[in-house]
């Protein structure tokens, strides 16, 4: 009996411990609460953190925002036509495709090949025109807006030029189409240019003339990857066809305090190869862009997953697709055989109705063939050195802080089959923003399904810093919670790896 109250006495303590603790979770405020669960949307800024946003000069690290794939404007000097920004439900005609697409000559290397047009502007808003009205969808405003906000002047803004901050916010933007590398030469020509204004506007403003001014760089998706080029090789071209990849001299960082990545393909993405074969479909129900126009951008290839994932593979006829993901052959995605043998994107016999209006001068189905095909070679060929030289692990650190931020939230296509007829399916989805597997944008260069290529651990040829995983999509990245209060922080307040 006494064995009984004394239980019904301690189930009592309990439960009145219990609904204390449900009381306090029940309460709106947290303040000086060990077990409030609430989780605020909104960060309340420290003092010190509001001072480190209000500060002007030299200290400050000024930041260069590189866009990603597709994200600036594109216009023909000549005409003065923007045919890449401003979108439709039809597809544009074919005088626009043609501005859109790379030229192909036969002999002439890719960095020769220009039909002069070029980016003109980031890629802030995506223009919508249906049926006589213009509509704007965010593109990159809400992470220029960010960046402002965290403090930054940009450069050709009301408070740069009419209240007279000086800048630190620059964009550069670039030809998404071109090669990574040719981007990471201009790139380094940016640099120069603004680390010669900054001298001067130091010298007037704070009476200081810093030997070096280092720049933060903020690299999203293909940006990311200009920036390590650059930083890896400064303004080095590619080495020529059959000359040994160059050594890793950190020539660039020298310029660089942090390196910020935003869900870059640091070992590329699936999605790159689909859409070379299929053609580019913006979103579902939008037009889709020829798969010869995108077939003739050298960083679609540049961008296509590294060799040691795997990430194509032969379907085994007859057997299941688990079989065919088991012991599949892998496709090499560099050889000029593999596309020819598939007939895909450019070695597509069936696509000579375009090459006609992109290659008008050229008379024959046959030598518009010769012309295609040189050209994915040339392009295949700066794909297959662009991933050898970004997949070198680094041969020490470097002085700059290296930093991603990574969405893992959205299944990201990581896996595809060919049948024999050359037809490719997306077989396995995989941690990530939608568009770049969380895999990839570490740079995690391990194969699970291939047998002594896989351990426990990370191994990447980049020495991250800080890697830090969000929930959100390839752009939704830049507007999540967790990137605002991380980046804000590592971008203002943590110190420079190189700073005395």
């Amino acid at each position: 009996m006494k064995r009984t109250r004394f239980f019904g006495l301690l189930l009592t303590a309990a439960a009145g411990l219990a609904a204390v603790f449900m009381l306090n979770a029940c309460q709106p405020d947290a303040v000086g609460s060990y077990q409030s669960p609430l989780m605020p949307t909104e960060t309340i800024f420290s003092q010190a953190t509001k001072r480190s946003l209000a500060y002007e000069g030299v200290r400050r690290n000024p930041v260069i925002l590189i866009h990603g794939l597709l994200g600036a404007r594109l216009e023909d000097p000549a005409s003065g036509n923007e045919f890449w920004g401003t979108f439709s439900p039809v597809l544009p005609d074919r005088d626009n495709l043609k501005l859109l697409s790379v030229p192909m000559s036969w002999g002439k290397p890719l960095r020769e090949l220009s039909n002069n047009t070029r980016a003109s502007f980031l890629l802030d808003t995506v223009s919508i025109r249906v049926i006589g009205l213009e509509f704007s969808m965010y593109a990159y405003e809400p992470l220029v807006h960010a960046i402002k906000e965290a403090g930054y002047v940009q450069e050709g803004s009301e408070e740069h030029m009419e209240k007279g901050h000086c800048p630190s916010f620059f964009v550069f933007y670039y030809d998404w189409r071109r090669s990574i590398a040719e981007n990471a030469i201009e790139l380094g020509k940016f640099i120069r240019a603004k680390q010669a204004q900054l001298q001067a506007e130091y010298h007037v403003r704070y009476g200081a003339s810093p030997d070096t001014i280092r720049f933060d760089l903020m690299g999203h998706s293909l940006g990311g990857l200009v920036a390590r080029y650059y930083m890896r090789y400064g303004e080095l071209p590619l080495p020529d066809e059959g000359a040994p990849d160059p050594a890793i001299t950190w020539a660039g960082a020298e310029n660089v305090g942090k390196l910020i990545q935003i869900g870059t393909p640091n070992a590329g993405y699936l999605d790159t190869v689909t859409e070379l074969v299929n053609g580019l479909r913006l979103q579902p129900g939008a037009p889709l862009y020829p798969a010869a126009v995108i077939g003739t951008f050298p960083s679609y290839y540049e961008m296509m997953p590294f060799p040691q994932f795997d990430a194509v593979r032969k379907a085994i006829p007859g057997k299941s697709e688990e079989e065919s993901i088991a012991r599949g052959e892998a496709v090499d995605l560099y050889d000029l055989n593999t596309w020819i043998r598939y007939k895909w994107g450019l070695a597509n016999p069936d696509f000579d109705a375009d090459l006609q209006w992109l290659l008008p001068d050229v008379k024959t189905a046959v030598e518009r063939r010769h012309v295609a095909l040189e050209h994915l070679q040339k392009c295949l060929s700066s794909a297959k050195r662009i991933a050898s030289m970004l997949s070198t692990p680094d041969p020490k650190d470097s002085d700059v802080f290296q930093m991603i931020f990574i969405g893992d939230s959205v299944p990201t296509s990581s896996l595809a089959l060919v049948d024999e007829d050359g037809g490719l399916r997306v077989v396995r989805y995989d941690s990530g923003d939608g568009k770049v597997s969380a895999v990839s944008a570490r740079a995690d260069l391990r194969n699970p399904d291939r047998p002594g290529a896989w351990g426990p651990r990370m191994e990447s040829p980049v020495r991250w810093n800080s890697v830090i995983h969000v929930s959100g999509a390839h752009m939704g990245i830049t507007q999540a919670p967790d990137f605002l209060h991380n980046m804000r922080f590592y971008l203002v307040q943590f110190p420079d790896k190189n700073e005395d």
